[in-house]
């Protein structure tokens, strides 16, 4: 009789331990890595501006200036997307426009990106004492890094290699708007 007793108490000591261990799971834990990693959503439609410096390959430079147009994707830390821009130049060029893919690793408040995609550059020449213009495509390449900023804004430095008739090296500071909800609830 004592012997059951016991092993009615020692059943019931488990069950109760049991219940108390998986009680304690349900605590509140700070995020995980992964979790604070993807605080920010960069899903969505975003518009925005931006201003910088260009050259063409034989060193002459200019002011540059426009707007960009977006849609990003997120899954996980993943982000890939796609922007169309352009920017009236100063100096050799008249404008510059871009359509690329962007694909890059979300960490944080951080966007660490590449673009890859095409070029479009309108120049002024000289031929027969005639000033015309021509428009030239080519390959885009290009690296940037964004900041999530308060109120769906972000802002984005980026560095870009158009290889249109000559080579375009444009360096730009720009804001971006993302439409839709507050992608950091409860942050701002």
């Amino acid at each position: 009789m004592y012997a059951c007793l016991r092993m009615s108490l020692v059943a019931a000591t488990a069950l109760i331990s049991t219940s108390v261990v998986a009680n304690a799971a349900d605590v509140q834990r700070p995020p995980a890595r992964s979790q604070l990693a993807t605080i920010y959503d960069w899903t969505g439609f975003y518009a925005g501006g931006h201003v910088g410096g260009g050259w063409v390959d034989n060193g002459d430079g200019g002011f540059l200036g426009g707007g960009q147009v977006g849609f990003n994707y997120q899954m996980r830390q993943w982000v890939f997307g796609v922007e169309a821009d352009v920017s009236a130049a100063s100096g050799d060029l008249n404008w510059t426009s871009t359509l690329a893919g962007r694909f890059g690793w979300a960490t944080g408040p951080w966007l660490i990106y590449g673009k890859v995609g095409g070029a479009w550059a309108n120049e002024d020449f000289v031929t027969m004492r005639r000033v015309s213009d021509r428009t030239s495509s080519g390959l885009l390449l290009g690296i940037g890094a964004e900041y999530a900023l308060r109120n769906n804004w972000t802002a984005k430095v980026e560095y870009n290699r158009m290889d249109v008739d000559r080579n375009v090296d444009a360096v730009k500071f720009g804001v971006n708007y993302r439409f839709g909800l507050n992608p950091l609830p409860g942050r701002w």
